[in-house]
């Protein structure tokens, strides 16, 4: 029994037969694959470089807000290790507050909390209520303000910035005296 496929062959595909032979054109040039205009390779190269470099700076950044953190954390560590020693030993109250201050702007990295801090616990309790430790801690941080005035006068040059360190000192001399009062 022998099968006929001849039915199937009219039904097929409108494509010619595999026998005959295809119509080439030689009129016509060879098509060839087209290569992408120079311009634009140059752009894409430059915006995958702008990438690259802006990945590796966000890397860098990570990495230095990383380092920044846990040298803070162990910072903020090691001032509660010493507000909970100062606690024990029965250090001043004031020396103490300045501590758990200066580990809550580390903690939360706002640098200027310390310094507002300190100014006004000076200016309320020290000038204002006239505690003697805030006194004592601006009259420290007057004096050693003053010794570095009196060292850089020594090695200034400049008559005007001599000027300047003269009335400085004599200022900090002068706040000396107040908070001796």
């Amino acid at each position: 029994m022998e099968l006929d496929f001849s039915k199937i062959d009219i039904l097929g595909s409108p494509q010619k037969p595999a026998s005959e032979p295809k119509e080439v054109n030689h009129s016509k040039p060879l098509k060839t694959a087209k290569k992408p205009a120079e311009g634009k390779i140059e752009p894409q190269a430059q915006a995958l470089q702008r990438k690259a470099d802006n990945r590796q700076k966000q890397l860098e950044d990570s990495a230095r807000v990383l380092k920044e953190y846990q040298n803070n954390k162990r910072l903020t560590n090691e001032l509660v290790a010493e507000l909970t020693k100062g606690l024990q030993q029965g250090i001043d109250i004031y020396d103490l507050f300045l501590k758990a201050v200066e580990a809550l702007a580390l903690a939360t990295n706002d640098t200027a909390l310390f310094k507002r801090t300190s100014d006004n616990l000076k200016a309320i309790y020290g000038i204002g209520l006239k505690e003697t430790r805030a006194l004592e801690i601006e009259k420290q941080e007057t004096q050693k303000r003053l010794k570095r005035l009196i060292e850089s006068l020594e090695e200034a040059s400049d008559i005007s910035d001599q000027l300047r360190l003269k009335r400085a000192i004599q200022a900090h001399k002068k706040r000396l005296e107040t908070l001796e009062v």
